[in-house]
């Protein structure tokens, strides 16, 4: 793998260059740019996990209101995640990834100067909005500036700068949290990012151009934004303030209105549909066996990777008396596990199909409950070298469920609906993030008040319960595999046409992108995989 991947770059860097390219040296400034962004988003997140009980101490608010401060960005990115991709088809990918970038470089000097929890949730908010123009720009950059081995080599760049994001957010955010630079506690996590946004924002002035696609998809479905945002915030503000209210009627009443309001989402889109408009998502999709059980999936997945790593940062710190670094250094095994599956799982593809997923959700069972075990065992003595291997078998198992989701469900999908598909079921993701810091904090924390003794005990109590849940979680993704058609195509697709062993690195990396980006790479790979067969 390694051998090819240097080969790769050598061959990429020299003879197979086209000469017209090789005279544009501003495309590599393009990339960075692109990358910039891209690690903007990742990491803005990951450093933000580990911050939890510092930001409960200095802004003496609730759990549940720093749980709001997380779940605040990914539920306006997962509403507004495919609407930025269409803005940067209308508007151009430069302009939309520079409004992109100023939002979210304002957004995160804001919540590093946030005086008090409701003006973070706000910076959240508008960061959030920022993220979702951001990086659904950033393929659409690759696939319009480079051309053949480069565009491998680029999109596996892509690939790694999205897996070190993960990992280097951890460490960074606890370091500066954990060194508390002029008393400012979790503020410098935030406030690192301001400068790298700032270099983006002048990279991008001078190197790129703006580009658009003016296609039927191109359409801004306004009405089906407001809506689903309606309703999504309806779910998930009672599930993360209703506990600690005591559940008042009128948060009951709310969160009961969520699903009349989703249907009413999905009645506006079929009414848009029939008069020849192009809907946020399309009703039809579900009406597909691959589609509607793989949406399920990826929600359910991804409520219980983020939920995981957010609670798991938090018992570490406030149960366990981990530092914020020791915190962030017991999360980098996981990190690097999950790359390692991602790149192992293309080779595994084309003998196990689907079941690759299979053997994913059962490490990752197994690893919840090894967690489980550890941590009844060792009790508050924790530690990191403990931890690891239940750790590391969570890891492997989230990138072996991830990495080939996307391709396994859309092989079973009608290839003219591939695009919408990708997009619809990126969005299913970062609706499954929201729910994790939602739902899975409501199941945490009404542990924590079941528990006995001090506080310590009482989270370590929860945690355990908790994965143990999350382990039940994963059982039910063990089972959904197998209710997922037998694909028409084959389910490594998506993986084979990349060389050079980055498959993984660029699913890993789709996977993870969703709006216009996400649609034009899947008709362009199953229109070269039509014409093959």
């Amino acid at each position: 793998m390694t051998a090819r991947f240097v080969d790769n770059v050598r061959r990429v860097t020299t003879a197979e260059i086209a000469p017209e390219h090789a005279t544009d040296r501003r495309r590599w400034a393009v990339l960075a740019v692109a990358l910039t962004g891209a690690f903007l988003v990742i990491g803005g997140v990951s450093i933000v996990n580990l911050a939890m009980p510092s930001m409960q101490s200095t802004l003496h608010t609730s759990a549940n209101t720093v749980a709001l401060v997380i779940a605040s960005y990914s539920l306006v990115y997962a509403i507004f995640l495919i609407a930025g991709g269409r803005l940067g088809d209308l508007a151009g990918r430069k302009t939309a990834l520079m409004a992109g970038l100023a939002l979210f470089t304002v957004a995160v000097a804001a919540c590093g100067l946030a005086p008090t929890a409701g003006s973070l949730i706000a910076a959240r908010v508008l960061q959030g909005l920022g993220a979702a123009l951001i990086y659904p720009q950033i393929l659409s950059i690759i696939e319009e500036t480079f051309d053949g081995p480069e565009r491998n080599f680029a999109l596996g760049l892509f690939g790694a700068t999205i897996g070190g994001a993960v990992v280097a957010g951890q460490l960074i955010g606890g370091a500066l949290i954990q060194l508390d630079l002029g008393g400012l506690s979790w503020r410098p996590a935030f406030l690192v990012l301001v400068p790298v946004g700032v270099v983006a924002l002048v990279g991008g002035h001078v190197s790129m151009t703006n580009t658009t696609s003016r296609t039927r998809h191109s359409h801004l479905d306004l009405g089906g934004i407001l809506i689903l945002g309606g309703a999504l915030t309806m779910l998930i503000l009672p599930l993360l303030e209703g506990r600690a209210a005591g559940w008042p009627w009128w948060l009951v009443a709310v969160l009961a209105a969520a699903l009349p309001a989703l249907a009413g989402f999905f009645a506006y889109e079929r009414r848009l549909l029939r008069s020849g408009r192009v809907p946020l998502l399309d009703p039809a999709l579900f009406r597909q066996r691959s589609f509607s059980v793989g949406s399920a999936m990826g929600i359910v997945f991804f409520m219980g990777s983020l939920g995981f790593a957010v609670y798991t940062s938090l018992v570490l710190q406030t149960g366990a008396g981990f530092s914020t670094m020791r915190a962030g250094l017991a999360f980098a095994p996981t990190g690097l596990a999950l790359l390692a599956a991602s790149l192992t799982a293309p080779r595994l593809i084309p003998r196990l199909g689907r079941h690759v997923l299979s053997i994913g959700y059962a490490v990752l069972a197994a690893g919840l409950v090894a967690t489980f075990v550890t941590v009844e065992l060792a009790g508050p003595h924790l530690s990191v070298w403990t931890l690891a291997p239940a750790l590391i078998a969570v890891g492997a198992g989230q990138g072996f469920g991830m990495s080939p989701l996307v391709g396994t469900v859309l092989s079973g999908v009608r290839k003219t609906d591939a695009g919408a598909a990708s997009g619809a079921l990126t969005t299913s993701f970062q609706v499954g993030q929201t729910l994790g810091i939602a739902l899975v904090g409501t199941v945490f924390f009404t542990l924590v008040g079941a528990g006995e003794g001090s506080q310590s005990e009482r989270y370590l109590f929860a945690y355990r319960g908790l994965t143990l849940f999350l382990a039940a979680l994963a059982a039910v993704l063990f089972l959904l595999v197998f209710l997922l058609p037998q694909p028409k195509a084959r389910a490594d697709v998506f993986l084979d046409r990349h060389p050079h062993g980055l498959a993984g690195l660029v699913h890993a990396a789709y996977l993870a992108t969703g709006g216009r980006a996400g649609e034009r790479l899947v008709h362009k790979i199953l229109a070269h995989h039509q014409n093959e067969d």
